[in-house]
């Protein structure tokens, strides 16, 4: 089977997140255990490199990297981009491809308007009001506007769309429309092998470790003002912030910590390599999530692989990611997030059901479930 994977974003650009992973963790399965001829087309992450081959998926850049904090820059990438995917298709992929995974971030390619192949939307979450977090008036009124009328040719001809949790079908059938029988969800595995307890000594003053991309609608500003409140009942505390974002953001959050006397107290990783990632996740005692909406919450699972419990607001994706009172706490507020992390510290007892609940996600399973779809 031949799959053409179309997404804003490629497995190592800097702004890659838990839904490219998951493409790539089913993919590498669909060629290594199907014999699947998997191709990925997303925008340049490096001018100088057009094309690689990872893990048997073949890699095609086309036009300029993305930049999402210029918006002049960002009206020009985006539909360029748009359009060499269609041109790309037209003349080097529309004869030989059997399958298209038309992967959505906000905005889908509007495939069922140029080819009459087999069509499957990979979702993880319906960006909704996210538009209003991650840009400024026009774009974020208009993108809403497009999000809910760019699904129509998709629903006329009945596409049948994969995603990975209840909240995100829920969001699919009220807010776009599309009909519950043409949704199937597939649940993310985890790729980091659960971490045996007796191996896990966490570090001596209490750690939090946020680990998810630098951007507005992850929280990263909640998540320090959270910190500093836990701060000022156990001074000793660290965070380290695990993670990519563009740098004029990034030097935004340094400056606000620096106005806030805390610099002292994180460091900011950017990316690690997954040893130095595993390292940081077992070394701390609780992961912080202040997403406004996930998914599913991958980075979730990740920490629960090494014993390390999450706090995380009530939104959609994590409150199905994480077991309440076992993985991990669901939060209300911001001070109940502050409560928990400190019982969490104190109590120490959550490590071996984070672990045990982790072990429950598995690619090879779903792998095979997500294939089993694009065949019928």
């Amino acid at each position: 089977m031949n799959i053409l994977v179309l997404n804003w974003r490629s497995l190592k650009d800097p702004l890659s997140g838990g839904a490219e992973l998951a493409t790539y963790e089913h993919a590498k399965r669909w060629v290594k255990n199907h014999g699947a001829n998997v191709t990925w087309l997303s925008p340049k992450y490096n001018k100088d490199l057009s094309q690689e081959i990872i893990d048997g998926i073949s890699f095609e850049y086309l036009g300029i990297p993305l930049n999402r904090d210029n918006i002049f820059q960002m009206l020009i990438s985006f539909p360029l981009f748009y359009f060499l995917v269609f041109y790309k298709y037209l003349t080097h992929y529309r004869k030989s491809t059997d399958v298209i995974i038309d992967q959505v971030h906000g905005i889908p390619y509007l495939t069922p308007l140029y080819s009459n192949k087999k069509i499957v939307v990979y979702i993880h979450e319906v960006a909704g009001e996210i538009w209003n977090k991650m840009y400024s008036f026009p774009i974020n009124k208009i993108g809403k506007f497009i999000e809910k009328i760019i699904f129509i040719p998709y629903r006329i001809r009945g596409v049948h769309f994969v995603t990975v949790s209840k909240g995100t079908k829920k969001d699919l059938i009220n807010f776009i429309g599309i009909q519950p029988n043409n949704i199937t969800i597939v649940h993310n595995g985890v790729s980091i092998k659960p971490a045996n307890p007796k191996d896990i000594k966490k570090n001596k003053f209490l750690t939090i470790i946020y680990l998810n991309r630098l951007v507005k609608m992850k929280g990263i500003e909640r998540a320090i003002d959270i910190f500093n409140e836990v701060l000022k009942k156990e001074p000793k505390t660290h965070l380290n912030i695990v993670g990519h974002g563009e740098p004029e953001y990034v030097d935004y959050l340094k400056r606000k910590i620096k106005n806030m006397g805390i610099e002292n107290n994180i460091k900011f990783w950017g990316y690690v390599d997954e040893p130095t990632k595993i390292k940081l996740l077992r070394n701390s005692h609780v992961l912080i999530n202040t997403s406004y909406k996930e998914g599913w919450g991958l980075v979730n699972i990740e920490a629960n692989t090494q014993g390390t419990p999450v706090v995380a607001f009530n939104v959609p994706g994590n409150n199905e990611s994480i077991k309440n009172g076992v993985s991990g706490y669901i939060c209300n507020s911001e001070i109940d997030m502050v409560n928990k992390i400190i019982l969490i510290y104190s109590k120490n007892n959550l490590t071996e059901p984070s672990i045990e609940w982790s072990s429950k996600f598995d690619w090879i399973k779903n792998a095979k479930i997500f294939y089993k779809k694009l065949c019928q």
